[in-house]
């Protein structure tokens, strides 16, 4: 359906997103995740998986190109997440941005992708 994805995840919001990096995936997939303490927070094989290079395939994987960027926020400072979703996207050529954060960010992003002509969707916040 898409060709070209932009994952966005803050903190924990990464996890909704890990078991689909590690699949066989014919499109290319960039990562904006924006999180505190990464290694800290979780784990030295997930800071190592999302920050080596940005390579972010297993031996078995066909993904053709890798983009990640981290931003930790302990050393970095918070950052407009919607800002850098829309850049992120239009660097990379994004078809479709696809956010995970709580519900005020995960609308934020979306309202800022569509705003600037990016299809984007995040969790329905309903309940």
């Amino acid at each position: 359906m898409y060709n070209r994805v932009l994952l966005v995840a803050t903190g924990s919001g990464i996890c909704v997103f890990l078991s689909f990096l590690l699949q066989d995936c014919e499109a290319e997939v960039c990562v904006l995740w924006v999180t505190k303490g990464v290694e800290q927070n979780f784990g030295v094989e997930i800071a190592g998986m999302m920050m080596r290079s940005g390579d972010l395939e297993g031996e078995k994987t066909k993904r053709k190109k890798k983009k990640v960027i981290v931003h930790d926020t302990a050393v970095l400072g918070r950052p407009n997440v919607s800002r850098m979703s829309v850049e992120a996207a239009k660097d990379w050529g994004a078809e479709v941005v696809i956010v995970t954060s709580n519900p005020e960010g995960s609308r934020d992003v979306v309202k800022a992708c569509k705003g600037a002509g990016i299809p984007a969707f995040g969790p329905i916040w309903d309940s």
